[in-house]
């Protein structure tokens, strides 16, 4: 079995024969010239030749021609066994590529960059802000794990989660989305894609979430292997993890003590919240969440959705408490916008508190990243009609809690009242380092440098 696996590689059509050909002339002419060099007997009649040669040209035998005829060759050996190598190597490499057109020293050097790049765990939904942040730091590090709330009970998901009575998989759909290694590819393109046609039964579901839902069940139910399986077609940068398998319902108790229950219902209520639970009480944790936790080198919550996207993931049982154990920089990247039915009238402290309030107390954040940039005023108009205003920043309250305020300008012209995937993950790497390095302080003090506190 090992022998035809062995001769395959000699088969017609792989462009590999010539090459192995050529490395093998090489190593041939490396080891004459090594002999030559150094006077080996088995090489008595070539050693006879030169000499014979040498003593014609010059009337007495020159021993130095041999060294030199050996290091002649050795050098031709050396450059044929290197070109036949990286020929090999690109004809390999070349087959599994995704874009043929790439480069392999390309490609190789970038992946071992990534390689390098810390681990960073984002904890969220996976819609919007959180979206726009795996999309700015995959560029920068493979490692990454976005751990995401499955409670979902809204549209195809919703409908999926209820029928097949698994975990919400809409927002793990975006976030591999996001992830993807290639954005815009024919993978993508058909998880993105969303079935019409008015009332027939696939109407309005994704086929991503129909696909995560058929993976799930060629597993059995292990939803970890339907995304690992998925990860691997859309060729994903890190892993997307639910923070639980449990069937989870989110569940809202208001200010005026009234109970909402469903993510989907708990905007929509008009009433503000005053804490958020789930039920089952603190489901149990996907285990591969809580390893990816204790060996990241940074944390980040958001942005997206503070009650409904962000908080759940905190109500599984041991996530709160592994973040609060972690050495590793917690920091939480506050909406640009507040969210009407969610935020209605929070400062950049209100979210801070909701946070410590659902995550167990201090030590869940440790930083926070707010965009100062400036605001269209058409914008804030347009979203101000709809109850929605821009994040006020309250950093002094922040201060008083040991908790740093960075700010910076992370948003586009395009989009102001979104993130910008590239600034957002330049900041944060910028930011990364400055914290595990003395040797980049400048730029974090540039960024704290725009705090007004």
């Amino acid at each position: 079995m090992l022998r035809k696996r062995w001769f395959r590689w000699l088969s017609p059509g792989l462009n590999i024969k010539r090459w192995l050909a050529l490395f093998s002339v090489g190593v041939g002419l490396l080891i004459i010239g090594i002999s030559l060099m150094f006077n080996y007997q088995w090489l008595a009649v070539l050693e006879d030749i030169v000499l014979a040669f040498s003593y014609d040209l010059t009337g007495f035998y020159n021993y130095n021609v041999l060294i030199a005829v050996g290091f002649v060759l050795l050098s031709i050996g050396a450059i044929l066994m290197l070109i036949g190598t990286s020929k090999v190597i690109k004809t390999i490499i070349r087959a599994v590529l995704p874009n043929p057109d790439s480069k392999v020293s390309d490609i190789i050097f970038q992946n071992i960059r990534l390689d390098k790049g810390p681990k960073i765990v984002v904890i969220g939904g996976g819609t919007g802000g959180l979206s726009n942040l795996l999309r700015g730091l995959k560029s920068h590090t493979s490692n990454l794990s976005a751990i995401v709330t499955v409670a979902d009970d809204g549209g195809s998901s919703g409908r999926l989660r209820q029928d097949f009575k698994m975990i919400a998989p809409g927002d793990l759909r975006n976030c591999l989305i996001a992830l993807a290694e290639q954005e815009g590819g024919v993978m993508e393109n058909l998880f993105r894609y969303r079935f019409e046609g008015g009332e027939n039964e696939l109407s309005g579901h994704s086929f991503g979430n129909l696909f995560i839902t058929a993976l799930a069940q060629v597993y059995d139910g292990d939803v970890e292997e339907a995304l690992e399986a998925a990860s691997k077609l859309l060729r994903v940068r890190g892993r997307v993890i639910p923070s639980s398998t449990e069937f989870i319902k989110l569940v809202a108790e208001m200010t005026d003590g009234t109970i909402v229950e469903g993510e989907s219902n708990i905007p929509n209520s008009g009433k503000r919240i005053q804490r958020i639970y789930s039920d089952p009480a603190q489901p149990k944790p996907e285990g591969a969440a809580l390893r990816a936790i204790d060996e990241a080198d940074v944390i980040i919550f958001g942005p997206g959705s503070l009650y409904t996207s962000i908080i759940p993931n905190l109500l599984t049982d041991k996530i709160a408490s592994h973040v609060r154990a972690s050495k590793a920089n917690k920091i939480y990247i506050a909406n640009v916008m507040t969210q009407p039915g969610e935020t209605t009238g929070y400062t950049l402290n209100d979210h801070v508190e909701a946070l410590i309030a659902h995550g167990g107390g201090e030590g869940i954040v440790d930083t926070v990243l707010a965009n100062d940039g400036p605001l269209p005023i058409q914008m804030v108009e347009q979203y101000s009609a709809v109850g929605s205003e821009p994040v006020a920043l309250d950093t002094k309250k922040l201060q008083a809690k040991g908790i740093r305020t960075i700010r910076a300008t992370l948003i586009s012209s395009k989009k102001p009242a979104v993130h910008d995937p590239e600034r957002l993950g330049k900041v944060i790497m910028d930011i990364v380092r400055a914290m595990q390095s003395n040797t980049e302080p400048h730029i974090l003090e540039y960024y704290l440098q725009r705090d007004d506190h």
